[in-house]
C-alpha cells in the first residue's frame, strides 16, 4: 500500500464518522499529499518524506495557516494509519507544525454589535430570532440550521443542536432569545418540515441561507467587520470571558472536548487595551486604592528612600 491508497482508505473509514465539511477537508488536504508523495509505499513514508513535504509547502508560497491545516491533515491520517496497525509510528508527528502568525480577535467588535443589535427592529422575525441565537448562544451556523422545533424548549431557554457530524449538546440562551423564538414560533409559516427555521417557500434554512441573510443585515446596519456566524461566536466567547466567565466552562459551552486547547488558542485572544482592563479588574491590590493613600504607606516609603 503506498500513500495514495492510504489516503482513500482513511477517507472511507471516516465517512459518517466525521461531518461531511470534515471529509471535505481531509480530501482537500490530502490531496496535496498524495500529489506530492502519492507513490510512495507506507513501509517508506519516514520523517524525513513529511519533512520534504512540509519544505514543498513553505516553497509553495501558500499561507502558514494552509500549511498548517495540511500538516494537522497529515498527520491524523498517519495517527489513524497507526491505530489501525498498518504502520508502526505516525511519522509525521516528528515534524513540527509550521509557526503561525499571532491571532487577529474575528469577534463583531462592541460597535458593530451595537450596530447590529439597533438594526434589528426593523428585520424580519425569523431574522432576529436567527440572530440574537447565534450571538446568545455561540454555536455554529451549522447548529443552528439542525434545530428541529422538537429540540427547542423555550420555557427553560434550552436547545439541542448537532454540529460538525457529531452528537448533540445543550446550548442555553436569555429571556430576550427565548422572546424572539416565541414570535418566530408563532409566526412560522406552515411547512412539511420540522425544521425550526425555514424559509419562505418552507424549506429548511441551510448555512449558506444565514451567511447570505446576515451579510445583507450587517450592511444595512453598517458593521465594519465580519458579520457571520463565526463572529458572533468569538464574541461570545470574549464576552464571557471578559465578564468573568472561566475557560473550561467557556469550552463546554462551545462544544469543544475537554481538555481541549482550542479554547484558550483560538478564542481568548485579547488585544493591549482589553489585557489592561483584565489587570484593572483582577490584580490582587484591584479595589485597593486606598492603601496608596495611607499616610502609613507613604511615611514608609519616604523613610526606605532616605536610608543611605
Amino acid at each position: 500500500m503506498n500513500i495514495a491508497d492510504a489516503v482513500g482508505v482513511f477517507l472511507a473509514a471516516v465517512a459518517g464518522e466525521v461531518s461531511p465539511s470534515t471529509r471535505t477537508w481531509y480530501a482537500r488536504c490530502l490531496g496535496v499529499l498524495v500529489a506530492f508523495a502519492g507513490s510512495v509505499p507506507l513501509s517508506e513514508a519516514d520523517t524525513a518524506t513529511l519533512r520534504a513535504y512540509r519544505a514543498f509547502l513553505v516553497e509553495s508560497s501558500r499561507s502558514a495557516h494552509t500549511i498548517h491545516g495540511y500538516q494537522r491533515a497529515a498527520r491524523r491520517l498517519f495517527s489513524w494509519l497507526q491505530s489501525e496497525g498498518l504502520i508502526q509510528a505516525n511519522p509525521a508527528a516528528a515534524v513540527p507544525l509550521v509557526r503561525l502568525p499571532s491571532q487577529i480577535p474575528k469577534a463583531l467588535s462592541d460597535a458593530d454589535m451595537l450596530r447590529l443589535l439597533e438594526r434589528l427592529p426593523y428585520e424580519s422575525v425569523r431574522d432576529r430570532s436567527v440572530i440574537l441565537f447565534l450571538i446568545d448562544t455561540g454555536c455554529r451556523a451549522g447548529g443552528l440550521c439542525s434545530l428541529t422545533l422538537e429540540s427547542v424548549n423555550v420555557p427553560e431557554r434550552t436547545a439541542e443542536v448537532v454540529e460538525k457530524g457529531r452528537r448533540g449538546r445543550r446550548v442555553y440562551y436569555t429571556d430576550l432569545t427565548a422572546d424572539a423564538l416565541a414570535l418566530w414560533l408563532a409566526a412560522r409559516p406552515a411547512a412539511d418540515t420540522a425544521a425550526l427555521w425555514t424559509t419562505q417557500t418552507g424549506r429548511p434554512l441551510t448555512p449558506n441561507a444565514v451567511r447570505l441573510m446576515l451579510e445583507r443585515v450587517g450592511k444595512r446596519a453598517g458593521v465594519k467587520g465580519r458579520c457571520n456566524a463565526h463572529s458572533f461566536r468569538h464574541a461570545f466567547a470574549r464576552s464571557f470571558l471578559r465578564n468573568g466567565g472561566n475557560l473550561a466552562a467557556l469550552g463546554r459551552i462551545l462544544g469543544h472536548e475537554p481538555g481541549s486547547p482550542v479554547t484558550a488558542k483560538y478564542y481568548a485572544v485579547f488585544d493591549d487595551r482589553e489585557l489592561q482592563d483584565f489587570h484593572a479588574r483582577y490584580s490582587p491590590l484591584a479595589g485597593q486604592d486606598s492603601l496608596t493613600t495611607s499616610q502609613p504607606l507613604i511615611e514608609a516609603v519616604d523613610n526606605r528612600q532616605r536610608r543611605p
